[in-house]
């Protein structure tokens, strides 16, 4: 027997999918069939699944919502597995604040646009910013499967504030923190206070925050083969009201954005070119339309968004081929007119 044959039959039959197509399971509807697809429905049966494919040498990719990444017309090989478990715990006790330590926070390179030639920022609303280090902090600790804009709208019914910024971003807390979301001027470290992942050699670890290797999109998860499991939060009891409208502000800004899409492809360019070309912002959706002139361009399916040209929708049957052509047509052509090197903020999955 090969060791697939092996590893599916120390799992429930009810509970594995062979040659799932993974569209089904991306926001943007693009992707192959995965081998073996499974839903893990609680942290230890998370822990246990991915113990058990290592143990039978079978390759384990973690999805969770899908969101931020393109998987391949061919799919993923082994097994797929996403965690589902909902658990979020909200310490009964008040925690003490901690200082900024991480590099003086991550510098964003999120600058807000003017109104100069119809440059328009979809990130950074500063008319909504507003400081919460007044307020008591508590401690919420969260599994790593559990979808992040169900617990934006938990926490804030239960008198917990502080991811108010990050409205309306899909994905998972794992994912959240593997890419170190933003939202705004705002990234996750921010209120991170420690990090449980299960090591390449099957360990429980819980990682402080200045471990995690954070910075604009980026995290030692990238390169580290861990696996997040639950993170704690160090949150707010704050302005529950006013944190309730911002994230419902917040998320009616961001109402244009594409929902059939992976997410921004690109990273916003730096302060540096944005001042050399005097840009009214940084960011790649400006370069798009108005230097490019790329409105409307499209191959296949797969068309830069009217609404924002940093987004790439799916408008039917866009294959990740497709995808993959409309992302090399604008970096080519923003290194040739303008010699910067477009970096993906979207990561690849599987095979093309």
């Amino acid at each position: 027997m090969d060791k697939y044959t092996e590893f599916l039959k120390e799992l429930d039959s009810t509970r594995y999918i062979l040659n799932e197509p993974l569209s089904k399971h991306s926001t943007v509807r693009i992707g192959g069939p995965a081998d073996i697809w499974y839903e893990a429905l609680t942290n230890d049966d998370f822990i246990q699944t991915i113990k058990l494919a290592r143990e039978y040498n079978v390759p384990v990719t973690i999805l969770g919502r899908g969101a931020n990444v393109l998987i391949g017309d061919l799919g993923i090989r082994g097994l797929v597995i996403k965690n589902s478990s909902k658990n979020i715990k909200i310490s009964s006790e008040e925690s003490v604040s901690e200082t900024k330590e991480l590099e003086d926070e991550v510098q964003a390179r999120w600058d807000s646009a003017t109104e100069e030639e119809g440059a328009r920022s979809m990130y950074e609303f500063k008319d909504l910013d507003y400081s919460e280090e007044e307020y008591p902090r508590v401690d919420v600790t969260i599994d790593s499967g559990v979808d992040m804009p169900f617990a934006i709208n938990y926490l804030i019914q239960n008198g917990v504030t502080g991811l108010q910024w990050y409205s309306r971003i899909p994905g998972s807390l794992g994912g959240w923190i593997y890419n170190n979301v933003h939202g705004g001027t705002h990234f996750i470290h921010e209120v991170i206070k420690d990090v449980t992942v299960l090591t390449p050699d099957n360990k429980i670890v819980v990682l402080g925050k200045q471990d995690l290797g954070l910075d604009y999109d980026l995290s030692r998860f990238h390169t580290s083969n861990e696996v997040i499991i639950k993170a704690t939060l160090l949150l707010y009891k704050g302005d529950t009201q006013k944190a309730r409208y911002v994230a419902m502000e917040w998320a009616k800004r961001k109402s244009i954005q594409p929902s059939i899409s992976i997410g921004c492809i690109f990273k916003n360019i730096s302060n540096e070119s944005k001042e050399k070309f005097n840009y009214p912002t940084t960011s790649v959706g400006y370069i798009v339309e108005h230097v490019l002139n790329m409105k409307g361009f499209h191959i296949g399916d797969a068309y830069i968004s009217p609404n924002h040209h940093n987004f790439i929708e799916n408008k039917g049957n866009a294959t990740a081929k497709d995808y993959l052509a409309v992302i090399n047509e604008i970096v080519n052509r923003t290194k040739e007119k303008l010699g910067i090197d477009l970096e993906l903020e979207i990561f690849k999955l599987g095979e093309f």
